[in-house]
């Protein structure tokens, strides 16, 4: 039998990163789910798809870093976008093994089309949670995800 005492130096659970953040994330995809079900995308294809129009263009491994996603993932949602006509991907002339990806008009007209409802959501959740509440939280997160990169 596990000896209790063992565990008496953690958190607990319901007070630990790993739990709060997907329990954040989850909260968050309650107010989007609706609206990504209607587009038809699923949560990881909207990432990719909103990155990608933000930028003018972006390779792959660039692509990868900002969705916060493995290379293969980002890889098939990119195929999927393509074969829809979302994207559009060339190889980058003077690096054979970097390729290019860009948003076609369908893509940016569908964003276009998703603002008011990204907008509503985010006013949806600063009732409850005010605007003040997620500046500072998405300040927080920002600077907890930068801290990987100020250790190396």
């Amino acid at each position: 039998m596990q000896d209790r005492n063992a565990l008496a130096g953690f958190r607990p659970m319901n007070r630990t990163l790993p739990i709060l953040l997907s329990r954040a994330r989850d909260t968050l995809l309650h107010y989007w789910r609706p609206k990504l079900t209607e587009i038809g995308f699923t949560e990881q294809q909207w990432r990719v798809m909103r990155v990608v129009a933000e930028k003018d263009r972006i390779d792959i491994s660039s692509l990868a870093e900002a969705t916060a996603m493995h290379m293969p993932s980002v890889t098939r949602i990119l195929q999927v976008l393509e074969d829809i006509g979302m994207i559009e991907r060339r190889r980058d002339p003077h690096d054979s093994r970097r390729s290019w990806v860009k948003a076609t008009q369908k893509a940016h007209d569908l964003m276009a089309d998703c603002l008011e409802a990204s907008n509503d959501m985010y006013s949806e959740i600063e009732k409850s949670f005010s605007a003040e509440k997620m500046e500072q939280l998405l300040d927080l997160l920002q600077e907890f995800s930068e801290l990987r990169s100020r250790d190396r």
